[in-house]
């Protein structure tokens, strides 16, 4: 009997924090008067956000991303096989690191499960992810987040975040932090026992 294991697993040795680019409400309106039933609505819109995430067990929307070759990629797209996003920017050393594995899983397991390398482009730059890709040899298709919008509807907090998905669409697990060759080879295995 397999049973199934959803969560969010945080290897937080092995990441790297974002820049900070968020202005709260209060400080972009700094100065200015503010009703009485307005004071709170910064929480209040933070609380929307974490409840509108995308959460293990749920259904991987769909999401039309523009790949490094031209094409284009519906993330959500019914697939017969599973699939495992990886978020990730050039700046970031555990991406670097774990990019040759990713790159040898998704050799080895491309006919049971696809690999996306997901850039947030929005905390990177367009030349940059080029040459991460050219010098690294990336076989697995690199697409782009330009505005971090799916990295952020998994809650974005960190490089590289894994998001494992199985061959229905749900969303298995979230995991930020780098992962090592054995734990990337036993989610590849996990995803694609049927």
């Amino acid at each position: 009997m397999v049973s199934s294991l959803w969560g969010i697993i945080a290897n937080t040795a092995c990441a790297v924090s974002l820049p900070e680019k968020k202005v709260s409400l209060a400080e972009k309106y700094k100065g200015e008067k503010v009703h009485e039933s307005e004071k709170d609505v910064g929480t209040e819109l933070d609380a929307v956000e974490v409840m509108n995430r995308i959460k293990p067990g749920q259904q991987l929307p769909s999401m039309i991303l523009k790949g490094l070759n031209g094409k284009s990629y519906d993330v959500g797209a019914t697939r017969n096989k599973a699939m495992i996003l990886s978020f990730w920017a050039s700046w970031c050393d555990p991406c670097r690191l774990e990019a040759p594995m990713l790159n040898e899983m998704y050799s080895k397991h491309k006919h049971e499960v696809d690999v996306y390398g997901i850039n947030v482009t929005r905390y990177d730059r367009l030349e940059d992810v080029q040459k991460f890709s050219r010098s690294l040899n990336l076989e697995f298709p690199i697409l782009l987040d330009e505005q971090g919008a799916l990295f952020e509807q998994f809650g974005g907090a960190a490089f590289p975040t894994h998001v494992t998905i199985d061959d229905h669409g749900r969303v298995r697990e979230i995991i930020i932090g780098m992962l090592s060759e054995r734990e990337l080879e036993d989610k590849i295995e996990a995803l694609s026992k049927k």
